[in-house]
């Protein structure tokens, strides 16, 4: 009886020829493949839902900082309505802006009496997966960013 070696035998004969997939295996290679495929499946999903989510961190970063120059600016509105427009406005391209959080904004000051914009947003990340990412709640990743400019003086 002539031996036919599996796909994933590493054991061959000088001179004897490699048989296709299609051989005759004793469906050990399936089991593995049927071990191995959930935890590659789950690797990829992570790594996407990560991607997803330094994108939104990018993003509401981004707003925090263009929300905090507006706000620097001299003779600017500084009332609840407009901070959330601009957020909103800066994260719209990329992010559902109905997930933000309210903007949280102080004054401060620094140095010799200059006045400082302090800007935070917050916003509620859908995941994907929610078991690859730590300390998710309810399927939602809360994520926050900072912005601090100083006050410009009007001339």
């Amino acid at each position: 009886m002539k031996k036919v070696y599996c796909a994933t035998d590493m054991k061959v004969r000088k001179g004897a020829r490699i048989q296709r997939f299609a051989g005759q295996c004793n469906g050990h290679s399936i089991a593995e493949f049927a071990f191995t495929l959930p935890l590659l499946a789950v690797l990829l999903f992570a790594i996407i839902q990560y991607g997803f989510i330094f994108n939104a961190y990018m993003t509401l970063r981004h707003a925090a900082h263009q929300t905090a120059r507006v706000l620097s600016l001299p003779l600017a509105d500084s009332s609840s309505t407009n901070v959330m427009s601009v957020a909103s406005q800066a994260i719209t391209p990329m992010l559902d802006p109905s997930n933000l959080g309210a903007p949280v904004v102080s004054f401060g000051s620094f140095g010799s009496g200059n006045a400082t914009i302090n800007v935070e947003l917050s916003y509620g990340l859908p995941l994907i997966i929610r078991y690859v990412v730590p300390n998710a709640v309810s399927n939602t990743l809360t994520i926050t960013a900072h912005a601090t400019y100083r006050k410009e003086s009007p001339n």
